[in-house]
């Protein structure tokens, strides 16, 4: 082989890469554009950026352990980000609640997210509204590290990664009645979910499960009944 000749071949190899990773890219922005259109979202540039990266840190970390089964573009941009955002809603009801109510003008409306995971709904909700308050709560430490790296290299204030039990969490004064909203996904059965995260709402709050299940809903009243005569 002539010296230098393997040169263009790498530079085919190199753009192949480069064309594959933008091809990629774009998928994803696609769904993400499509996810906020379908959840009538207007999102700045800095939030686009934001939410791209935070999924390509997901992507990343999900080779060396377990965050997500959803990773093609597709799916992810429907069945975590979309239905992340289907909260934002009642979110938004208990924030402008909030705005109205001359005693609460200081404060600013707090959620939290109980099993987090790779942080959906939490992170999402909290990357397309700022002004949340959030702690995310999961019990698996990795899982806490990578919300942690994604914390910092989103840039993000106002959020903070706690692993700890939801039932320790609701045991302590600094986090028992202290929240507004409380989310969680699909972590354990409904009823289970009520006892974990209804004991960190403040009276008037909201706890938002996101189950598919109807035939919880029984039990669920049930678990809030015993829960509202303890």
């Amino acid at each position: 082989m002539k010296p230098g000749s393997g040169a263009p071949n790498r530079s085919k190899v190199l753009s192949t890469v480069i064309n594959m990773v933008a091809f990629v890219s774009s998928n994803y922005k696609y769904w993400l554009d499509e996810a906020a259109k379908r959840a009538e979202l207007m999102l700045s540039s800095t939030q686009v950026r934001q939410i791209l990266l935070y999924i390509e840190l997901l992507l990343a970390k999900n080779k060396v352990m377990d965050l997500t089964n959803i990773t093609e573009p597709e799916e992810l941009g429907i069945k975590h980000l979309l239905d992340s955002w289907m909260l934002l809603p009642e979110v938004d009801r208990i924030s402008h609640l909030r705005d109205k109510e001359k005693t609460w003008t200081d404060q600013l409306v707090t959620l939290v997210d109980v099993g987090s995971g790779a942080g959906f709904p939490g992170m999402v909700l909290k990357l397309v509204r700022p002004e949340l308050e959030v702690l995310l709560l999961d019990a698996q430490r990795k899982r806490i590290d990578f919300l942690q790296e994604c914390i910092e290299k989103l840039e993000l204030s106002g959020i903070v990664a706690k692993q700890m039990r939801a039932e320790v969490a609701g045991r302590r004064p600094e986090f028992r009645d202290k929240f507004d909203l409380a989310t969680a996904r699909a972590v354990a059965a409904l009823p289970q979910l009520v006892e974990l995260c209804l004991p960190l709402v403040k009276p008037g709050g909201v706890f938002l499960a996101m189950k598919g299940q109807d035939n919880e809903a029984n039990s669920a009243r049930q678990a809030i009944a015993q829960l509202s005569v303890g």
